[in-house]
């Protein structure tokens, strides 16, 4: 049979069928692989078990409590029901300086499921990444014909090592989900702009998925600049029929750009290091080779790639020689300009990321990994399709496309080791950036708010080796930047909390030089004042905090306690009474009202308010003893005995509580009585 013969019947489905069905004929191994390539069973089969292998063992990976997970799903007010008011709440709110209320309402639901256990967690975000892996070769099918380029785009996008961040950290969720909305999106625009029949159906779908995608992360805005560049593939971009239909999307880009802007004015206000025009120039070069360079050599990844030190008051040397790199690849991209398909994948890659190479300065890093995931689609179409233009033989193809993507598969599986807890991931950060103030702070916030506080407080030993721990990271970062204020703030906390609060005060006063409007910092040294008995110098930290955090009942209450302790006590009623307002079950301002109306003498209103303490809290000893102090005032002798009772009951060893009934004792005659607590009193001396 001649080759022109085998083609044609290869093209005829009757004639294949006939010919396939010859006696004699047997089908190649070339044959046997397109077969089954051909079935798309087999395909998504494979597309799934490549994401398996990587990411199978990261589904009891911890909260990376001290980035961003404790915020999202365990101090995060939105998602502890699904309400009305909390969906309402959701998406007429900024939550951690973005908006992204479908991403919130996805927490919300598996919340309510699992509360804060992780598994599910992981397992819907892979399961979000292995769709968006199936959509990312439906979405290469459509682009161009050849099986191996798709299978092979979607495998690199299943795999990268460079997307274990997205998908591995729980806090990403909104980057798979925003990136499915995104995919589907660029799916049905294909098919508007290809199929003739029902486009204004495609049209709106296309319009209501884009919109989807920006409810779940705002990087979706640049969505309808990538339309443009799917409309110079189309080769239909030069019509003013192409910009006229693109305007609902610009506006959509334009209002959620502003919506992003006012969301993180804070993020692009604080911007850590001030560099010269040139220096940012040279930064954002470097950023985009640094994606560029990591999709091809993914090694020594890290959760943070921070602003380069200026030893000198000059960059490193590689931010000098880096332009040489994009010099020689804008060389490359001119001299391959009528390669269209290549052309779009790197056109594809750069526009989505214009907004996270440092063009606009936001944050402390000039690199995530977590923004390639989106990005590497068009740079693995750009490589594929230069693989099919200059390496004839499809089996090499394979076989080179093969062992990337075994070494890929390996690499990604063992970063996900690097995401199982904060400690593991902030030490191999600062093993690779030892001069990362921001990573010490970071890690020693672990330790602290985490190990120490939470999860070892029963265990004394292992609680102080924490303490001891985090105290280390916010003086090292404290060292390597004394501008630097967060470390002052927690370092501040640790020590007020730990019994020093003179050192403290230090810490929040430099935290305070730093942030002088900061109410965090406020309220901390208003509370330390209080400590050391400086209430006179508490007091106007307190009106500064509460005249930003109006709302906030403890605020209220210890600015209270600052005026009873200067016996201000009408100032006091006032705040304790504003306390109440806010949180009726809040039993401290109850408890201080009667601890004031004790004083006032007025024993009746004492004791109903102590009483009302009582109510919210029980355990409460001293509510029981100011009782016991009412009733002796009273002349009520055994109605002061039982409250010192109860108060023993709870606290056997409260020697206040024992004193004060051994007078009661005595004072109505009980000699036995009396006896046991004064020899009880005799063994505390002892």
């Amino acid at each position: 049979m001649s080759k022109t013969t085998y083609k044609t019947n290869y093209n005829n489905k009757n004639h294949s069928k006939n010919y396939h069905n010859t006696k004699n004929s047997t089908p190649s191994l070339s044959n046997k692989k397109n077969q089954f390539l051909n079935k798309p069973i087999y395909t998504y089969l494979i597309l799934f078990i490549s994401c398996l292998l990587v990411y199978f063992n990261s589904f009891n990976n911890e909260l990376i409590y001290n980035w961003d997970d404790s915020g999202y799903i365990i101090k995060n007010p939105y998602i502890d029901s699904l309400s009305w008011q909390n969906i309402k709440d959701i998406f007429s709110n900024f939550y951690f300086s973005n908006y992204q209320p479908l991403t919130l309402i996805v927490y919300a639901v598996i919340f309510k499921f699992v509360g804060t256990k992780v598994f599910l967690y992981h397992f819907v975000q892979f399961i979000v990444h292995v769709l968006n892996t199936f959509l990312v070769y439906k979405f290469i099918s459509l682009l161009q014909e050849k099986k191996w380029i798709s299978i092979g785009v979607a495998l690199l996008f299943a795999v990268h090592p460079m997307h274990v961040e997205s998908v591995a950290w729980i806090s990403e969720m909104k980057d798979v989900l925003y990136t499915f909305f995104f995919l589907l999106a660029l799916i049905t625009y294909h098919h508007f702009v290809n199929k003739p029949d029902k486009k204004t159906k495609w049209y709106i779908w296309t319009i209501f998925l884009f919109i989807l995608s920006l409810l779940s992360k705002p990087s979706a805005v640049i969505f309808s600049v990538v339309l443009l560049a799917m409309d110079l593939y189309y080769e239909r971009l030069w019509r003013w029929k192409t910009w006229i239909e693109k305007i609902p999307f610009f506006l959509l880009s334009l209002a959620f750009g502003i919506i992003t802007i006012l969301a993180q004015e804070e993020a692009i206000q604080e911007l850590g290091p001030v560099l010269k025009a040139y220096e940012r120039a040279l930064i954002v070069i470097y950023s985009y080779i640094l994606y560029f360079w990591k999709f091809f050599l993914p090694i020594n990844l890290s959760a943070a790639y921070p602003y380069p030190i200026k030893d000198g008051g000059v960059l490193p040397t590689e931010y000098f020689i880096i332009p040489i790199a994009f010099i020689a690849l804008c060389i490359i991209v001119y001299l391959l300009r009528k390669n269209k398909k290549f052309i779009w994948g790197i056109l594809f890659f750069t526009i989505n990321l214009l907004m996270v190479i440092q063009i606009i300065p936001v944050g402390g890093m000039i690199a995530s990994e977590r923004y390639t995931y989106i990005p590497y689609i068009g740079l693995s179409f750009s490589a594929l399709t230069l693989m099919e233009k200059y390496i004839k033989n499809i089996k090499l193809n394979y076989i080179i496309l093969g062992i990337v993507v075994v070494i890929f598969t390996f690499l990604a599986h063992q970063r996900t080791y690097y995401w199982r807890n904060g400690d593991v991931l902030f030490s191999d950060v600062l093993e690779k950036y030892p001069r990362y103030a921001y990573g010490y702070n970071n890690r020693g916030f672990l330790y602290w708010d985490h190990y120490a506080i939470d999860v070892y407080k029963d265990n004394p030993q292992m609680k102080e080796k924490y303490v001891e721990k985090a105290l280390q990271d916010f003086t090292k970062a404290i060292s390597l930047d004394y501008s630097y204020a967060e470390p002052f703030l927690n370092r501040g906390i640790l020590y007020y909390n730990t019994g020093r609060p003179e050192q403290a005060l230090a810490d929040f006063n430099r935290f305070l030089e730093l942030k002088p409007d900061n109410p965090d910092g406020l309220l901390n040294r208003a509370n330390t004042l209080s400590t050391l008995g400086k209430f006179n110098e508490a007091i106007p930290d307190y009106n500064k905090y509460l005249s930003t955090k109006d709302d906030d009942p403890k605020a209220y209450m210890w600015r209270g306690v600052a005026y009873f302790n200067i016996q201000n006590y009408d100032s006091a009623i006032i705040d304790f009474n504003k306390s109440i307002e806010i949180d009726p079950d809040y039993y401290e301002p109850y408890y201080w009202l009667g601890v004031i109306y004790y004083n006032q003498h007025n024993y009746d209103n004492a004791l109903k308010y102590l009483d009302l303490s009582i109510s919210k809290n029980s355990n409460n000893v001293n509510s029981y003893i100011w009782k016991g102090l009412c009733y002796m005032n009273m002349n009520d002798y055994h109605k002061a005995i039982e409250q010192y009772s109860k108060a023993i009951e709870i606290d056997p060893n409260n020697i206040t509580a024992y004193i004060n009934r051994f007078n009661a004792y005595r004072l109505i005659g009980d000699v036995a009585n009396t006896q046991k607590d004064f020899e009880i009193l005799q063994k505390f001396q002892q």
